[in-house]
């Protein structure tokens, strides 16, 4: 019994571990007292600031100059993580770490998900952040991505007049866009996404033009929809790409728009149509039929008492039931084609 319970424990240990995710990496002496933050940034319009709200794991350096994320509380599916490394114990949520305007702090943005162990290194000039060691190809898409964003604007330092620099912005917007493609992940092509589309991005002008053509941007809000659907990633590109004026967004919801008018319009035709049947139905003539030659001799005695007698009164003028007056009227408006008691002054008027 005692060896089942050891197999069970030791079977459950296995388990555990298999689905925790763990992130760790060795700091220099820069940071030996420094604090490791790992947070989820679920825009990447702000991914350089440091949210305090969406931290979800907080580590001190240990003895041996390292950093270790571990759990079981991440999603399984791919997110986007920052790991800040901050050297400096003022208050976490002052403006200078909000606005990421902290000179003793570090940080590095991935992709991840509960299942994956990732090791950050140091390089060999003993620098943090450089290097990522990682259990899938997307762990170190951003990394590389931003390395290939480096390469590219360093040759700004030797431009001489505008059209060399459009000719950079033009080649960084077409690189980071088609490089993003390689990692089969559309929250790597998102992330590449607000690299070159953001407002404050040197080649917004060139994406802008590409979006009116492009069937690039729907591709990838497709492909959101399919894997991430569930996220506020999809929501957020899909957003922008409306407030962009994105022309394939733009006509589906300018045809929908048109659609409701339509159906609008269509049904206030309906209800002025059928307004005017009724007052036409109200103000048609009545044929006056002879009720003396069409009707019988009892018929007629009710006829002429409907004018100003009810029912009842009928009934009992005539020592008949009720259901027989209500027999006889409606044998009465068959047969003159009257639909209610005020037509029946019409007959005698005279």
């Amino acid at each position: 019994m005692k060896l089942k319970i050891v197999i069970f424990f030791i079977f459950l240990n296995c388990f555990n571990n298999y689905a925790q995710f763990k992130f760790y990496g060795k700091i220099n002496s820069n940071f030996e007292n420094a604090v490791a933050y790992l947070s989820l940034i679920n825009d990447c319009n702000k991914k350089d600031l440091f949210l305090t709200e969406n931290i979800l794991q907080e580590v001190k350096i240990n003895s041996n100059s390292e950093f270790i994320f571990e759990g079981d509380f991440l999603d399984y599916e791919n997110r986007i993580y920052k790991i800040h490394i901050d050297n400096c114990h003022d208050n976490i949520g002052d403006y200078k770490h909000l606005l990421n305007h902290c000179d003793d702090s570090k940080e590095i943005i991935f992709i991840a998900n509960n299942n994956d162990t990732i090791s950050f290194p140091l390089n060999d000039l003993s620098q943090i952040f450089c290097n990522i060691e990682q259990s899938s190809i997307q762990n170190s898409a951003i990394l590389k991505i931003e390395e290939l964003q480096e390469n590219i604007l360093t040759d700004l330092e030797h431009t001489k007049n505008d059209i060399q620099r459009q000719n950079i912005f033009n080649s960084y917007f077409k690189k980071i866009k088609q490089f993003s493609k390689k990692f089969n992940d559309p929250l790597v092509e998102l992330y590449a996404y607000h690299l070159y589309a953001n407002e404050n991005s040197l080649s917004r002008d060139f994406y802008l033009k590409d979006l009116k053509k492009s069937n690039y941007y729907n591709d990838l809000l497709y492909r959101l929809k399919n894997k991430y659907s569930n996220t506020i990633y999809y929501n957020r590109y899909k957003n922008t790409l409306i407030k962009d004026q994105y022309p394939l967004l733009k006509s589906s919801k300018t045809t929908y728009k048109y659609l409701i008018y339509i159906l609008s319009f269509l049904l206030l035709l309906s209800v002025l149509y059928n307004i005017y049947q009724n007052k036409i139905k109200d103000h048609k003539p009545i044929s006056i039929i002879d009720y003396k030659k069409t009707l019988t001799k009892q018929e007629q005695k009710v006829f002429e008492l409907m004018l100003n007698n009810s029912n009842k009164e009928i009934a009992d003028k005539l020592f008949i039931s009720l259901s027989t007056v209500k027999t006889h009227i409606n044998n009465i408006y068959s047969k003159l084609s009257i639909n209610s008691r005020k037509e029946i002054e019409l007959y005698f008027k005279n």
